[in-house]
């Protein structure tokens, strides 16, 4: 099993570069699972390696790119909060704990809430026409001297486009659609349960949608069986390709800040903070996890399937619903 990548210690080397002439700042990321000297260590290996390269006459970044949830090269860089075992929880980054796992699987599928087909279509075909339509029109009325009418032109289109996405958006969220949208992620839901033997499925409600945990089984989040788990579902696309990314499985297991009265996302969210800067991030953490003590992250509905329950998937569920506080009345946010 692949254990999740997520070092405890973060640390970051800056050395100085010369090549032709000019003088380059590189600086490096270093982490280790070990201790903050590790680390330390670390970084300055990739530093003076980097600079080696530069000195060579090679291209080369002058910093890690700023990539919030993990990369080819650097682990997901958030707050380690807590390990049991291969089990990693993490504030993620807008303030949020998330449960991180090798192997047992997730799903987070949102609504959408989506138009039928032929009406989406027009609303589409509509909005390109009022966007492009002006940028196309406009210039040949400017080129024959009518400017006001060019103008006229562009305004109106584009404010027909804006009236038009208010109305799509409006029919949206008719509750009708909401039922329909629930009933289509439900189907699918019932669908993938019964498409392998001895299937077994934790169903939760979030916010927006639904989440699933899988409970007879282990899986690889690399894997193409995983990939095409996640477009039989219409799971989050960003989720998927997160967990493809990090190589493991996640789920949030307490409240969205906005959700809760905090106007904003925890500040300097991308870890490591520097040391200046750590009493304000602590000051917002207090005060979300305060406010988050009132609130579930999702609750559990039903179980699904009739498979054999894998103990390693149970001791994950049990761990994830005391987290989400998924069995209690709380509201969830």
């Amino acid at each position: 099993m692949r254990a999740v990548r997520i070092p405890s210690f973060w640390a970051e080397a800056r050395f100085v570069g010369s090549c032709r002439g000019l003088e380059r700042v590189i600086r490096r990321f270093g982490w280790s699972d070990e201790s903050q000297q590790q680390a330390q260590h670390h970084a300055d290996e990739r530093a003076l390696a980097a600079v080696a390269e530069f000195e060579s006459g090679r291209r080369v970044r002058a910093r890690d790119r700023k990539l919030r949830y993990g990369d080819e090269v650097l682990p997901i860089r958030e707050e380690v909060l807590a390990r049991n075992g291969d089990d990693v929880v993490t504030r993620n980054v807008y303030g949020a704990r998330c449960l991180n796992e090798p192997d047992v699987f997730f799903a987070d599928i949102d609504h959408e809430y989506l138009l039928p087909v032929g009406t989406e279509r027009l609303f589409g075909e509509l909005l390109r026409i009022l966007g492009l339509g002006p940028l196309l029109a406009a210039p040949a009325l400017f080129w024959f001297g009518h400017f006001g009418t060019g103008i006229a032109v562009a305004l109106g289109a584009w404010t027909a486009a804006v009236l038009l996405l208010l109305l799509r958006t409006r029919l949206r969220a008719a509750p009708a659609n909401h039922e329909a949208e629930r009933r289509r992620a439900r189907e699918r839901v019932d669908a993938f349960v019964a498409a392998p033997p001895g299937a077994r499925v934790a169903v939760y409600a979030t916010p927006n949608g639904l989440r699933l945990l899988a409970l007879h089984r282990t899986f690889d989040p690399l894997g193409d069986e995983v990939a095409a788990m996640f477009a039989q579902l219409r799971a989050d696309t960003a989720y998927a390709r997160l967990c493809r990314l990090q190589g493991c499985f996640r789920a949030r297991v307490s409240a969205k800040p906005w959700r809760i009265g905090l106007g904003r996302m925890a500040p300097h969210c991308l870890w490591p903070v520097p040391f200046e800067q750590l009493g304000e991030r602590e000051d917002w953490v207090a005060e979300y996890e305060t406010k988050a003590a009132g609130y579930a992250a999702c609750r559990f509905v039903e179980t699904l399937g009739d498979g054999a329950l894998h103990p390693r998937c149970a001791a994950v569920q049990k761990v994830h619903d005391e987290l989400c506080r998924a069995h209690s009345d709380l509201p969830i946010a």
